[in-house]
């Protein structure tokens, strides 16, 4: 009877995703950038907030999208 040996290896698809997780950070802050209303803005606001907790070891994309309305530093 044949057996198999499992040759592990790294990931091939990490940097998909990873590709992928900064997709959907960049679509979320262009969409929240160009909504025309407050309600679209809360709105996406709420799905950012879904999103943050479905990917813990993220750094949280609110605290970005709240840094878009904060000064510049010199």
């Amino acid at each position: 009877m044949p057996t198999f040996t499992l040759i592990s290896s790294p990931e091939p698809s990490e940097p998909a995703i990873d590709e992928a997780h900064a997709t959907v950070r960049a679509r979320f802050i262009a969409d929240y950038l160009a909504a025309p209303t407050l309600i679209d803005r809360a709105y996406i606001a709420y799905e950012v907030k879904l999103y943050d907790r479905a990917n813990p070891g993220e750094p949280p994309l609110m605290d970005e999208i709240r840094g878009l309305h904060l000064p510049a530093a010199a």
